[in-house]
């Protein structure tokens, strides 16, 4: 029996607070733009989220340091 029989299997990894990417089996047709298209905003989201971490983490530290110092 043929995975297509039984409908479209999806596979996706979700971890927590972390979008869910879905691709099904019908998918397998993307053109090559399409496929850049959605690389591209993932890795603008994925730095995006990394430019924020880094920023909180610099103000964490910044806030440890004046409370140090007074």
């Amino acid at each position: 029996m043929s995975s297509h029989a039984r409908g479209p299997r999806r596979r996706y990894r979700k971890n927590s607070g972390r979008r869910v990417w879905v691709f099904s089996e019908l998918n397998h047709d993307l053109r090559p733009e399409q496929v850049a298209k959605i690389i591209t905003a993932a890795g603008l989201e994925q730095a995006r989220l990394e430019a924020a971490a880094q920023a909180d983490a610099r103000a964490a530290a910044q806030r440890e340091e004046e409370a140090g110092h007074a």
